[in-house]
């Protein structure tokens, strides 16, 4: 059955999808540096929309004017992406981004199967992933929030700005991820709730312990990125 869309204003979204695409040269990580460009968030969005019949708002947070492919929303940063570095993804949670849940997840991600189960998840406040290095912590591959989480992260992150610079670090950078192990590591963990369909590509796909055609999202961390890859399963799905 052939799946057809209103236009974007014809309908309100159930959720929104939030990504973020900066230079990254000032980041302090360099495997991310000159790696993405708008065609990594062309098929982020591409994945998802054939994987999704819910109606959804695609937002990519940017530092400068980009030219994407797809209907995606263009928000502006609202500080330096060079002086915040990673830290600026707190912008994530930016109340004034969307009106419902959103779903933060970023453009090192391929998505490869069915999505409505999971996104039509409601969290009390926040769902997370588990860390698959360190199942004891949680990470940031993707996260499902409501809009009482995102006022109260986003109060937290304006009150205590220079504290979490210092505390809240990653590979001696600032990092968003380490706040939310501090304040919100007893969330809920999405793969938990969706066993074998939210996995690592390093830890799960690499050596074989769960089949591609079982999985609804595959996340990558570090080296390498889905570019270098000649995986037929890529072809099929990164496109």
């Amino acid at each position: 059955m052939t799946k057809t869309w209103a236009k974007r204003e014809a309908y309100n979204p159930h959720i929104t999808i939030v990504t973020a695409l900066f230079d990254g040269h000032w980041t302090g990580v360099p495997h991310s540096v000159g790696i993405y460009d708008e065609s990594w968030v062309d098929k982020l969005y591409r994945g998802i929309e054939r994987n999704l019949t819910i109606p959804f708002e695609f937002i990519c947070l940017t530092e400068k004017t980009r030219q994407f492919l797809e209907p995606i929303k263009q928000v502006r940063f609202s500080r330096s992406v060079d002086q915040y570095g990673w830290m600026s993804l707190m912008e994530w949670y930016r109340p004034d981004l969307c009106t419902g849940n959103r779903c933060t997840i970023g453009l090192d991600t391929i998505i490869t199967g069915p999505l409505d189960d999971i996104f039509n998840y409601k969290p009390e406040k926040v769902a997370l992933c588990t860390d698959p290095y360190h199942p004891h912590l949680i990470c940031n591959a993707i996260t499902l929030s409501t809009p009482a989480f995102a006022e109260e992260i986003w109060n937290i992150w304006l009150n205590n700005e220079q504290k979490i610079l210092r505390e809240c670090t990653l590979f001696g950078a600032p990092s968003e991820m380490v706040l939310l192990r501090k304040l919100y590591g007893n969330s809920p963990r999405i793969d938990d709730m969706f066993p074998g369909r939210i996995v690592s590509y390093k830890v799960n796909i690499v050596p074989m312990n769960i089949a591609v055609e079982d999985t609804s999202i595959i996340y990558f961390h570090g080296e390498p990125k889905p570019h270098l890859l000649q995986d037929s399963w890529v072809g099929r799905h990164w496109v």
